[in-house]
């Protein structure tokens, strides 16, 4: 089965995909090349803790242009049917943990419980795929909702058949005009820190849905937002390749 088409409005325009990734790309690769020749031509004359801090800004920015350019790859695997699975056992607690973790060595200000109830079993998926979904929802929630009070917590579905893993935050909530519009491509909100390409979450839909899963959004302007991912627990179909 050919996982559900992540959108309706057509295939990406490559010149404005290349215009919005060159954009968002020159920020750090500038910034890595900034830092390895500081680190390069002063090496003796700088601290060592300072020496510390500027190699992790720069792993940061490296880390970054690789989830860019993973996205690129997404984007084309997805509109052709050619995005590859590679499913097993997978605890989500575990990596909703993991995912936060990550988050935070970017996001001081990141303040997250992760919540999930006893019972909730194994999914059968790609885990690599998962991780990036959920960094993409909750790196959205600290940069357009508030790094403070974030909620990501796991249950078993009312039918017994998937799980559903929320991700809460305690911002200004989503207006109801641009609700419908968030997993749309290149869509950004002004509202937050707005940063990135604006294919993150069109991006997570497509990998959701290749699962054979949902995600949906709901807000309230004033008491926050929530995107809420529904994961069956079988393994997903692996779709036919392209002839």
């Amino acid at each position: 089965m050919t996982p559900p088409d992540p959108s309706e409005e057509g295939p990406a325009d490559p010149i404005e995909l290349i215009a919005t990734v060159s954009h968002e790309l020159r920020s750090p690769l500038t910034s890595i090349k900034g830092f390895t020749n500081l680190l390069i031509s002063r090496w003796d004359g700088i601290a060592e803790d300072r020496k510390l801090e500027l190699l992790e800004q720069i792993r940061l920015d490296a880390d970054r242009v690789t989830r860019m350019l993973t996205e690129l790859l997404d984007i084309s695997r997805l509109e052709t049917g050619r995005l590859h699975l590679s499913p097993r056992p997978v605890d989500l607690a575990a990596l909703a943990r993991s995912v936060v973790e990550k988050v935070a060595l970017h996001e001081a200000d990141l303040d997250a419980t992760v919540t999930f109830a006893d019972d909730v079993p194994e999914v059968v998926a790609d885990a690599d795929k998962l991780e990036q979904v959920l960094t993409n929802l909750v790196e959205n929630a600290a940069k357009y909702g508030s790094p403070v009070g974030l909620v990501v917590e796991g249950a078993v579905a009312d039918d017994g058949d998937a799980v559903v893993v929320a991700v809460t935050d305690r911002g200004e909530g989503i207006p109801p005009e641009d609700l419908p519009r968030v997993f749309e491509r290149f869509f950004r909100r002004e509202e937050g820190r707005p940063t990135g390409t604006g294919l993150g979450l069109w991006i997570t839909r497509g990998l959701v849905e290749a699962h054979g899963g949902t995600v949906e959004a709901t807000s309230t302007v004033g008491e926050g937002s929530t995107f809420r991912v529904t994961l069956p627990l079988s393994a997903p179909a692996r779709p036919p390749m392209p002839s």
